[in-house]
């Protein structure tokens, strides 16, 4: 008769440790759900919006400075003086170019990155439903999955939004322009208590964007 084989070290550290099983058995649960194939589509359409919002961000400025005629020329001026000979020349064109086509590099841009935006979204809600071991239930279909993946990321970034501005709000000086706007500068307590009113939303919606 041949005897049982011993238990390995991980064996025997997870039957001796609670805490290292549990953590254990989160890796074994992250590998059955496929956690590495969802979590590199997620990094994959993060890393791909980059480019598009640089877009949109290029499109913006060049709206700008189309309508600060004063400030594109400093610009300009600080070019040639930084940069000598034809290629300060060159630079000067080809801003002038980027600001031209501002209109289709922004709509380029948004498109972009409202398709990334969805890849991303997709990812996201499989890999969710996939670890908390939701049920699948029949596609609601194509554009219906698409609107709804559309209105979770115009939520999202509302709540990064509304999150940064209380975090903001919080700030010494922007609090006292704000009371001041108010005309409260002088009630007591409001001051702190503002600050912790903007402290307690930003946590909540921080909370809300990962439940």
């Amino acid at each position: 008769m041949t005897e049982p084989a011993k238990p390995g070290v991980l064996d025997r550290l997870r039957a001796r440790y609670g805490w290292f099983d549990h953590v254990m058995r989160a890796q074994e649960r992250y590998q059955d759900s496929k956690g590495d194939f969802y979590a590199a589509g997620i990094t994959y359409f993060t890393v791909f919006a980059i480019f598009p919002m640089l877009m949109v961000g290029f499109a913006i400025a060049g709206f700008i400075l189309a309508n600060q005629p004063d400030l594109l020329t400093q610009i300009e001026d600080k070019i040639k003086s930084a940069v000598s000979g034809d290629f300060a020349q060159q630079l000067v064109q080809l801003m002038e170019s980027a600001i031209d086509s501002r209109t289709s590099v922004g709509i380029i841009g948004l498109a972009t990155a409202a398709w990334a935006g969805l890849g991303w979204m997709a990812n996201l809600r499989e890999a969710l439903s996939q670890m908390w071991g939701l049920m699948r239930h029949d596609p609601p279909g194509f554009v219906r999955t698409k609107l709804s993946d559309l209105l979770a990321i115009v939520g999202l970034f509302a709540a990064i939004v509304v999150t940064i501005a209380m975090t903001a709000l919080g700030s010494s000086d922007l609090m006292k322009h704000v009371l001041e706007w108010l005309g409260l500068q002088d009630v007591p307590g409001v001051d702190l208590a503002l600050r912790a009113a903007s402290l307690v939303v930003s946590i909540l919606i921080s909370w809300l964007l990962f439940i």
